[in-house]
C-alpha cells in the first residue's frame, strides 16, 4: 500500500468515527472477562460424590466398592463412604475399613447415623467430626449424603475450626432435647457414660444447687459444687460457668483433653434450662506446648516431686489458697493428685473423693480391710511409703497404689501412683476379656467398642487383626485401622517386641505385644517399657 492510500484509509476511518459520534454512538473498550470464582468446598465435595455416582451408573456396584475402598480414590481430604440405605450397612470406605460390613455409624444417637438417615437425591448437608485421610487426625467436617437407588453416597470436607462453636451448641441443644423428651434420670444415665462422647464433645450437667450431676470424664466431680473448680492458672472457671443464663454464654479456660488427658485451652458453651446448666466445649490445642514433665518421669521419683511441689505451694500461698487449688481437678497431673490431713488426722484435701473431707484418716481401710489410714497417719518429716488398694482416678475402680506421705508443719501431705504389678498377666487378662466380649457380642460390636476410647484401660488397647492381617481396631490411632500387619498369634499366645505409640506419652516406646489366635482372628495388646 502506498503512503497516499494509507493516509486516505486513516482519514476515512476518522470520518467514520465522527459520524458514529454525531449519531450518539460512542466506541468503548470491551472489558476483559472477570476471572471465574473458584468453586466452593461444597461444590468440590458435591462434584466428587456425583462422579462416584456416575462411576456406579457406568461400571456397577462391585467396581465402585473396589475403587472407593482404595487409597487411590482419595482426592485431597475427600474420600467416599458408600452405605446401603435402611440398615446403613457400610459397603466401602478407604479410611474406616474396619467398619465395612457393619452398621456401626447407624442409629439416631450418632451424628453420622442421623445425617445418613436424612439423605436425599439432591443431597443432605450436616456437620460432624471426620478422620482426615491425609493427616490421620480427627477434625470438624461438613458431610453430604446423597440417596441414589437404595444406596447412600457420602463424602466430607474439612471446615474452619470456628465452626466448632456451632457444633458445640448443637451438641448441647441435642442434650437439652433429650432431657425434655426422656427426663432427668435418663439424661444422667446417658451422659454419665463415655458412650455419649462425640469426639472431644461430652456433656457436663449442673443441678440447681450448682453441684455436678454429670461428668463422664471426671466421675469424682459428681455431687461437688462447680463453683469450687479453678483452673491450673487460678482462674475460677466454675464460678463463671455457674453464671449461665437462658441465653447461654461462653467460658474460656484450661482443662484436660478427654482423650489425651493433657491440659489444653477449652471454650465451653453453658446454658441454663429448667433450672439446670447444660454445658460442653471444644479444645484449641497449642501445637508448640511442651509435654508435661510427669509424662516421661519415673513414677516413684515423681510422686516425691509432686508432694514437694505441693508443700512449696502451701508455703508460698497459705493454707486457704492451697486448699482451694488442690481440691480442684486443676491440681491433677496424670494419675497424681494430693490428699492432706490436719494436725488431728482429719482430711482437709482430697480432690478425688471429696466425701472424705472431715473424716479421720485413721478410720480409712481399703477393700481388703487393710488399715491404710493408720499407716499414713504415722508419717514423719522424713516421709514414708505405703502400699494398698485404692480407686484409680481414671476409672474409680480399685487398683494397687503406692503412696508417699510426709509430715510438714503438723500437716500430712501425700500422693501416690498406680504401678503395673504384673504387666504380662494384665496384658493376657485384657485380651481374654476382649475375646469373651467377642464371643458374647460378635465381631461387629467388638470392632465398634474396641475402636472407642472407652475400651482403653490405662496403657492397654486392643489390636484386632483378621485372617488377612488387616488391623480392625486401634483406638489410640484410628489411622492405623485398615493397614496390614504380618505379625500373627497362636492359640497359646505369641510375644513380640516392637516400637509403638504409648497412649500415656507423646513419645515412641518399646512395647511387648501379645497376639492370641481365636476363631481365625488375632487379638493383641501389650505393655510399654523403656530401654
Amino acid at each position: 500500500m502506498t503512503r497516499l492510500k494509507l493516509r486516505v484509509s486513516i482519514l476515512a476511518a476518522l470520518a467514520f468515527l465522527l459520524v458514529l459520534s454525531s449519531c450518539g454512538y460512542v466506541m468503548v473498550e470491551t472489558p476483559a472477562p472477570a476471572p471465574a470464582e473458584p468453586p466452593s468446598a461444597r461444590d468440590v465435595t458435591l462434584a466428587y460424590v456425583q462422579k462416584a455416582i456416575e462411576r456406579y451408573e457406568q461400571d456397577g456396584l462391585d467396581a465402585v466398592i473396589e475403587f472407593y475402598g482404595s487409597r487411590e480414590s482419595i482426592e485431597d481430604d475427600r474420600s467416599l463412604m458408600l452405605l446401603r440405605a435402611g440398615e446403613q450397612t457400610v459397603l466401602t470406605t478407604s479410611i474406616y475399613r474396619a467398619m465395612i460390613g457393619t452398621s456401626a455409624f447407624s442409629g439416631p444417637n450418632t451424628p453420622l447415623g442421623r445425617g445418613f438417615a436424612q439423605a436425599t437425591a439432591e443431597g443432605y448437608w450436616f456437620q460432624g467430626f471426620t478422620l482426615n485421610p491425609q493427616t490421620g487426625e480427627q477434625e470438624p467436617g461438613e458431610f453430604v449424603a446423597i440417596l441414589h437407588e437404595g444406596l447412600i453416597f457420602v463424602s466430607t470436607h474439612a471446615v474452619l475450626r470456628k465452626n466448632l462453636a456451632e457444633a458445640t451448641k448443637d451438641y448441647v441443644e441435642r442434650a437439652i432435647s433429650f432431657f425434655d423428651r426422656e427426663g432427668l434420670d435418663a439424661t444422667i444415665a446417658r451422659y454419665n457414660s463415655r458412650e455419649s462422647l462425640e469426639g472431644q464433645f461430652y456433656l457436663f450437667l449442673i443441678g440447681a444447687d450448682d453441684n455436678y450431676l454429670v461428668h463422664p470424664i471426671f466421675p469424682h466431680l459428681k455431687d461437688t459444687d462447680i463453683k469450687n473448680v479453678v483452673g491450673s492458672d487460678g482462674y475460677e472457671l466454675g464460678k463463671e460457668i455457674a453464671r449461665a443464663t437462658a441465653e447461654g454464654h461462653w467460658v474460656d479456660y484450661l482443662w484436660p483433653h478427654p482423650i489425651s488427658g493433657l491440659e489444653e485451652p477449652k471454650s465451653s458453651w453453658a446454658i441454663r434450662h429448667a433450672g439446670l446448666i447444660f454445658a460442653s466445649g471444644y479444645y484449641t490445642p497449642d501445637e508448640d506446648a511442651e509435654a508435661p514433665v510427669w509424662q516421661n518421669a519415673d513414677p516413684h521419683e515423681y510422686t516425691v516431686t509432686y508432694v514437694q511441689n505441693a508443700i512449696e505451694r502451701y508455703e508460698r500461698v497459705g493454707l486457704q489458697a492451697f486448699k482451694h487449688y488442690y481440691q480442684s481437678v486443676a491440681s491433677f497431673e496424670g494419675q497424681w493428685y494430693l490428699f492432706v490431713t490436719n494436725a488431728d488426722d482429719i482430711y482437709i484435701v482430697h480432690s478425688l473423693l471429696p466425701h472424705l473431707l472431715g473424716t479421720d484418716i485413721k478410720q480409712v481401710v481399703d477393700s481388703t480391710g487393710y488399715e491404710l489410714g493408720k499407716e499414713i497417719a504415722n508419717a514423719t518429716a522424713e516421709g514414708h511409703w505405703i502400699e494398698y488398694l485404692w480407686p484409680h482416678p481414671f476409672t474409680l475402680q480399685d487398683a494397687p497404689k503406692i503412696a508417699y506421705a510426709v509430715r510438714h508443719d503438723n500437716l500430712i501431705f501425700a500422693s501416690g501412683y498406680y504401678p503395673l504389678s504384673d504387666p504380662e498377666a494384665a496384658t493376657r487378662a485384657y485380651i481374654e476379656k476382649a475375646i469373651a466380649y467377642y464371643d458374647e457380642h460378635g465381631l461387629e460390636a467388638t470392632v465398634e467398642y474396641y475402636n472407642s476410647v472407652e475400651s482403653i484401660e490405662q496403657q492397654w488397647f486392643l489390636e484386632l487383626r483378621n485372617s488377612d492381617g488387616i488391623i480392625l481396631t486401634y483406638a489410640i490411632a484410628p489411622k492405623v485401622v485398615g493397614s496390614h500387619s504380618s505379625k500373627t498369634g497362636t492359640p497359646e499366645g505369641t510375644w513380640y517386641v516392637l516400637d509403638a505409640d504409648n497412649p500415656q506419652t507423646p513419645e515412641k516406646d518399646k512395647q511387648r505385644l501379645l497376639l492370641i489366635l481365636h476363631d481365625g482372628l488375632h487379638f493383641g495388646a501389650g505393655y510399654f517399657f523403656s530401654e
